[in-house]
């Protein structure tokens, strides 16, 4: 397995520009195509539902219409030329696309086209106020997603932490990665247990054999930790740029309630993150 198909959210804010150079090198190191995607806004969709707007003279109405619309414009365009040039620079072939983004179906629907979307851990269309996590894009493509860091470096999946435990989520969320695992130069398999509920270890350890790839199973029995705590830690040990995980294991709203280790890990990510479900 490769990723030959990449799709990348790009944006004219610096975040974007670094996302670009960051999906650009992951696109030219896998020989895939790259797609940019840029979120458009609507000025009549952010404030359809505001009682006020409907008492403006239409000729107010108008003008704010077509000031907002040529701000999003502006802002595609920028977008849109850093993106080329970076393309262009990794002798990549590139796409360019543009999508209303004041719902998440249209974003959702796209990435279920490529192999791997690179998003930030949550975005907004230019100018526009509807917010779509990469937890909630992972939740719904039945695709990887990619997060990496603000201050992300051209390269990730050097050192790989994968997050293991046994459920479905996990299981994809490695097979998602394989592509980046097979290539990194030390990968770590984490399993929390600290009820020493272990599994059949082993087997894992013989799976990643039987690829040729070297890789130490740790089973970190801490009691005294959280498992995000635990994860953190063995991050920051290995120094890791990309840690691999399934996202919530149990339903969503559980774990928003109750926490859980995918909340937790999301709300303040501690690298790079390849997120699966």
């Amino acid at each position: 397995m490769t990723y030959r198909d990449v799709l990348a959210h790009i944006d004219e804010k610096p975040g974007g520009r670094s996302r670009a150079t960051f999906a650009a090198e992951l696109a030219r190191r896998f020989s895939a195509d790259l797609t940019g995607v840029f979120l458009e806004s609507s000025l009549l969709d952010n404030y359809a539902s505001v009682e006020s707007f409907a008492y403006m003279p239409p000729e107010q109405i108008d003008r704010l219409v077509k000031e907002h619309a040529d701000a999003v414009l502006q802002a595609s365009e920028e977008a849109r030329l850093a993106f080329e040039a970076t393309a262009a620079a990794a002798a990549l072939n590139s796409e360019w696309l543009t999508l209303p983004g004041e719902r998440s179906e249209p974003m959702i629907k796209l990435a279920r086209h490529f192999d791997l979307t690179i998003f930030p851990a949550s975005a907004t269309p230019a100018y526009g106020i509807h917010r779509l996590s990469a937890a909630a894009l992972a939740l719904a493509s039945c695709g990887p997603v990619l997060v990496p860091r603000e201050d992300v470096k051209a390269t990730v999946g050097r050192r790989v932490l994968v997050a293991w435990k046994g459920t479905r989520e996990s299981a994809r969320a490695l097979r998602d990665a394989w592509p980046l695992i097979a290539a990194a130069e030390d990968v770590r398999v984490l399993k929390v247990s600290p009820h020493g509920d272990d599994g059949p270890e082993h087997l894992l350890q013989r799976h990643f054999e039987r690829h040729g790839r070297p890789v130490e199973v740790i089973v970190d029995r801490s009691d005294d930790l959280a498992a995000s705590d635990v994860i953190r830690r063995h991050v920051a040990a290995l120094d890791a740029d990309l840690l691999v995980m399934g996202i919530y294991g149990r339903p969503r709203l559980q774990e928003f309630i109750l926490g859980g280790v995918s909340e937790e890990i999301l709300s303040d990510p501690p690298t790079s993150l390849l997120l699966a479900h």
